[in-house]
């Protein structure tokens, strides 16, 4: 009965020494302060989270992940809403990009790292405090379905390829770190039209 109620006093005081922290504001929360053991405890939680609840989900049977149609829709919403943060082959994540933490995964390199199932879960519902919104409330299944399968695709595009199929698609390339400073005028005729939405 002595050790239960000492480890009740242990955990008791863990957590009042905890919500002092929490509410003294100690905690530097600026996005530009490294802070590499938050960020590898934050990843090995998603990775694992994901990992767990992802572990069943499947293509839909008979969908091709390589259909050149499904990939033609995949980069028209990619280009809308993923290029910003996450880039793409040739095209730097933009200025929000690069100014988040923890910073988003270059897809491009990393696109084959998961599995669909994973790149579904994480698509369809989002990861809370990284900035990865869920997708799954403004788009269909099938919708995210074709950008695991463009995602899946991004590491095996060069980056002419990948502007190719931006062409294809009828998507404006003018999107992520295409942009240019007061200091630096764009080349005149440089400026890209609006993206046009496919939904």
């Amino acid at each position: 009965m002595k050790t239960l109620a000492r480890l009740a006093a242990f955990v008791l005081v863990l957590g009042l020494l905890g919500a002092a922290f929490v509410w003294s504001g100690a905690y530097d929360v600026a996005a530009n302060r490294p802070d590499a053991w938050l960020d590898r405890v934050a990843e090995t939680v998603a990775d694992r989270a994901v990992e767990r609840r992802a572990g069943k989900v499947q293509p839909p049977s008979g969908l091709n992940l390589d259909s050149p149609a499904l990939l033609r829709t995949g980069v028209v919403h990619y280009q809308e809403m993923c290029v910003t943060c996450h880039g793409g082959p040739g095209v730097l994540a933009s200025d929000i990009g690069m100014g988040m933490s923890p910073s988003p995964p270059d897809l491009a390199e990393e696109g084959g790292e998961q599995s669909p199932g994973e790149l579904f879960w994480i698509i369809r519902n989002g990861i809370r405090m990284t900035g990865m919104p869920s997708f799954g409330v403004t788009h269909s299944d099938e919708e995210v379905w074709a950008i695991v399968a463009l995602v899946r695709h991004l590491p095996r595009l060069a980056p002419q390829e990948y502007q190719a199929l931006l062409r294809e698609a009828g998507a404006s390339p003018g999107a992520g770190g295409d942009h240019h400073h007061a200091a630096e005028p764009p080349p005149a005729g440089s400026e890209p039209g609006p993206v046009t939405p496919r939904r």
